[in-house]
């Protein structure tokens, strides 16, 4: 007997072409047969919509295809206006899935009335050892009248077995402030109340929905019985770069921080985050693909005569396909003192 699905998954680019066949494949021999699923893709490779259009064949899914490369949050906007369940997945198309994940995520929805689900989220491969994320907080500081927001993650780098040692469900409570999107459950309603996800936005974007779902008081837990790995540590083809690089510009980077300060009246050390994690991000990404010349040029000289040709002819190569919308103001939540109170809140916590 089948039971009508409560859930559509919805597949988005995180920063790759390559994995989604095998995130596909994993995610179908985790959930059931009638779970929709939709896959949202853009300017992949021609052998990986080959791949994609096979693997229909053998399991039903929605292939919702785009002539230009799509950010994640435009891919999770094209892909959520094709569901209809009460609740929707959002997961990155680099993750591997283990069994049971999806059940328990609407178990603990159901159980706690959550609007919104965080699994246990481990980096790899290899898959359940290193833990990425097992929900997190909202973090607020004042420097100089300026509030800086930024979040933790709970139990980031931990060994899952040392964290059992050091009492887990202490560590990692189901009240929680923070969904990653490698992975997250979300309730359709709580979304079209919200508005559609940030387009404008490829850092911060999961800040942005929290703070937006604390705005209207929602719910947020986390359940560690739903596992997941993200497959940050696979290695890196050259086929990738060109998304890569479009993905982590510094054009979009700069773009979304200015649109998250605006969002939220607060402040993002710009340096910090394009030298630090946007920075190294890009360098081992494509050092990976080219280690000798890395080597020999060194990380200034490479960066100036190999990443920035690279990143500049993947921003053209989107603009080319497609003209960048206008910013959109997707503000159900354009009430200026519920986000200043919400903001004041989490400040005053840190003082």
């Amino acid at each position: 007997m089948t039971h009508l699905p409560r859930t559509t998954v919805v597949i988005s680019p995180r920063e790759r072409f390559s994995p989604v066949i095998g995130a596909l494949k994993s995610l179908f021999a985790t959930i059931p047969d009638e779970t929709p699923v939709v896959v949202v893709e853009g300017a992949s490779p021609d052998n990986i919509v080959s791949d994609l259009k096979q693997l229909q064949k053998t399991r039903h899914f929605e292939l919702i295809s785009r002539p230009f490369m799509v950010t994640p949050n435009e891919a999770r906007n094209i892909g959520a206006r094709s569901a209809n369940t009460e609740f929707i997945v959002f997961a990155d198309n680099d993750i591997e899935f283990s069994p049971g994940w999806l059940e328990a995520l609407e178990e603990n929805a159901d159980r706690n009335q959550s609007d919104m689900v965080a699994p246990l989220t481990f980096i790899g491969p290899p898959s359940e050892s290193v833990i990425h994320h097992a929900g997190g907080e909202l973090n607020a500081k004042t420097v100089n009248s300026d509030i800086y927001v930024s979040e933790t993650h709970r139990l980031s780098n931990h060994d899952l077995a040392s964290a059992n040692d050091i009492n887990y469900d202490l560590m990692a409570p189901i009240e929680n402030e923070i969904c990653e999107f490698h992975c997250m459950m979300i309730r359709r309603d709580l979304l079209e109340r919200i508005g559609q996800l940030d387009e404008r936005l490829i850092t911060r974007e999961h800040m942005d929905l929290a703070l937006r779902a604390k705005c209207l008081a929602s719910k947020i837990t986390f359940e560690k019985n739903s596992r997941v790995t993200y497959l940050a540590l696979n290695k890196f083809n050259r086929s990738d770069l060109t998304y890569f690089l479009f993905r982590w510009s510094d054009k979009l980077a700069l773009q979304s921080i200015s649109a998250f300060e605006s969002n939220w009246g607060v402040k993002i050390n710009k340096r910090s985050l394009m030298n630090g994690s946007i920075g190294r991000r890009k360098i081992r990404a494509v050092a990976s693909c080219y280690p000798i010349l890395h080597k020999i040029l060194g990380k200034k000289l490479f960066k100036k005569v190999i990443i920035n040709p690279l990143e500049y002819l993947a921003v053209e190569r989107r603009n080319k396909a497609k003209s960048r919308p206008g910013d959109k103001e997707n503000s159900p939540l354009s009430n200026n003192s519920v986000i200043q109170a919400t903001i004041t809140e989490l400040a005053a916590r840190y003082k």
